[in-house]
């Protein structure tokens, strides 16, 4: 056993398990070294591929802040137009009121005027020889119920009549020639109550253009 142990080429073994030992720590050393690589290389892949997802993460989160800051910019700019908008109506329609209220102030101080000077025209005349006389004139019952019915037909049932005595008086008659009767009103009460309905109508007339005026307006912003 011994001579046999002795017989063998244990240089060429010694070399070969060297040469063994050696290939097997270049592969050891290999394998760790490529593992190193791979996951360094693998690392370094992740690390690009978050970087990646953080700037497109970054990206689309400031678009939607700048989709969002657009918004509101648009939002604060309409409520900002709006709001002007309805300024200038509320001006308008501040406008338009003082304007007729002037208007039905001016027109009440100009009733006043004209009442205060009735009696002025209707008490006496002067004839062609300069004489001043008293007025004697007579208003028809059916003189006074047209003058009410006309005025009944422009301003409804509303309106002021001159007397009522002239429905009292026609409605006590039973003849036609009830309508040719005294109605017992005078100058002045025509006067006066032409006064007052002047008055309303020209109210009336103020309201009207004070709406087309303001109308106008809000067609003239529009544009």
């Amino acid at each position: 056993m011994l001579n046999l142990l002795k017989m063998l080429p244990w240089k060429t073994l010694l070399w070969v398990a060297a040469v063994l030992l050696a290939l097997w720590l270049i592969y050891q050393n290999g394998y760790e070294s490529g593992f190193a690589r791979a996951e360094s290389a693998g690392n370094t892949a992740l690390d690009k591929q978050k970087s990646a997802s953080d700037a497109t993460l970054a990206r689309f989160q400031a678009d939607i802040a700048q989709q969002q800051q657009q918004r509101a910019e648009q939002a604060n700019a309409a409520l900002q137009a709006w709001q002007q908008r309805y300024q200038q109506l509320v001006t308008s329609a501040n406008t338009a009121e003082q304007h007729y209220l002037a208007t039905t102030a001016s027109l009440r101080q100009q009733n006043e005027n004209l009442k205060r000077r009735i009696d002025d025209v209707t008490q006496r005349w002067i004839d062609e020889r300069g004489q001043s006389r008293p007025i004697e004139c007579v208003f028809t019952a059916g003189f006074v119920q047209q003058y009410n019915a006309a005025f009944d037909a422009v301003a409804g049932t509303d309106a002021t009549t001159a007397a009522s005595r002239a429905g009292n008086t026609s409605a006590a008659a039973a003849t036609l020639d009830a309508r040719l009767r005294d109605s017992g009103v005078t100058q002045r009460d025509i006067l006066a109550h032409s006064t007052d309905a002047g008055e309303r109508y020209q109210q009336l007339a103020a309201q009207v253009n004070g709406l087309l005026d303001y109308l106008a307006a809000l067609q003239n912003r529009k544009e």
